[in-house]
């Protein structure tokens, strides 16, 4: 274990310092929220830097892999909005890795015969081919990332974050009999 290891385990993360200093600029409030927030942005943030700067090697981003392997399971083609929603991403972030993904010959669009301003999306078989050759170095890549890790911090984190994101997810389903306009 080197000194800045020993640090660490001593001072905390920079998470811990936030907190540290926020509490002494305001001891009236708890800050624990922010110790839990803060990590998952965090631990967001530096695996979406690892993946794409390993991604990049297939000339692609986490994010165009999502769209990808989204439409890859897919069992009918979806639109846009719809893909959208599902990758939590805005319209304009899918519309511009939709246009790339196009531009390279990975997915068509095709006109939504349900709604004519709409279109629908398919992988070429270009787009199958990559994500079929991607999808096993990306899980091999991800596996050696959490084995990084300690294996006490790894075990049973899908299911407690499964548990967050579930209610986070549902909250953000409208009412049922709600408006979708308003």
């Amino acid at each position: 274990m080197n000194q800045d290891t020993d640090a660490t385990l001593t001072e905390g993360d920079v998470v811990d310092s936030m907190q540290r200093e926020w509490t002494r600029l305001r001891p009236d409030l708890d800050f624990t929220s922010l110790g839990v927030v803060h990590r998952l942005l965090r631990a967001s943030r530096l695996i979406l830097e690892a993946s794409d700067d390993f991604l990049a090697a297939y000339g692609l981003t986490r994010g165009e892999l999502d769209v990808l392997s989204t439409l890859r399971r897919s069992d009918a083609p979806p639109s846009p909005t719809t893909l959208a929603r599902t990758l939590l991403a805005p319209r304009s972030a899918i519309t511009m890795r939709l246009n790339a993904l196009q531009a390279r010959g990975l997915l068509t669009r095709s006109t939504n015969p349900a709604d004519a301003r709409s279109s629908l999306l398919m992988l070429t078989d270009a787009g199958v081919a990559l994500v079929d050759e991607v999808i096993p170095a990306q899980l091999a890549f991800e596996d050696a990332l959490l084995a990084e890790a300690p294996t006490e911090a790894v075990e049973g984190l899908a299911g407690r974050l499964r548990a967050l994101t579930t209610v986070w997810e549902q909250g953000r389903r409208p009412a049922p009999g709600a408006r979708k306009d308003g």
